[in-house]
C-alpha cells in the first residue's frame, strides 16, 4: 500500500532503542519531518491520518499543524 511505503520512508530517520524487548522504536518530530517532506509533497498531514487510521503510526492529537506541533512525536509501529 502506498501509505504504508510513504510512511516507513519518511520516518526512518531516528531510530531510538526501546527497553521492551530489544526492539527498535523508530519516532520523529512532527517540524522535523514537515520541513523534509514539504519539499516533495504538500499532503503530508494526510498522509499521517491515513496511516494513524490504519494502525501504522500514532502521534497525540486529532490533527497536526505546523509550527503548533512541531514538537509532536509520530511513533511507526508497523
Amino acid at each position: 500500500m502506498e501509505t504504508n511505503s510513504q510512511s516507513t520512508t519518511i520516518m526512518e530517520t531516528e531510530n531510538i532503542p526501546s527497553s521492551a524487548h530489544d526492539k527498535k522504536v523508530i519516532t520523529v518530530e512532527f517540524g522535523k519531518l514537515f520541513e523534509h517532506y514539504v519539499t516533495i509533497s504538500n499532503k503530508l498531514v494526510g498522509i499521517l491520518l491515513r496511516a494513524r487510521k490504519q494502525g501504522l503510526v500514532d502521534f497525540k492529537g486529532e490533527m497536526l499543524w505546523q509550527g503548533k506541533d512541531d514538537h509532536e512525536m509520530i511513533t511507526l509501529l508497523e
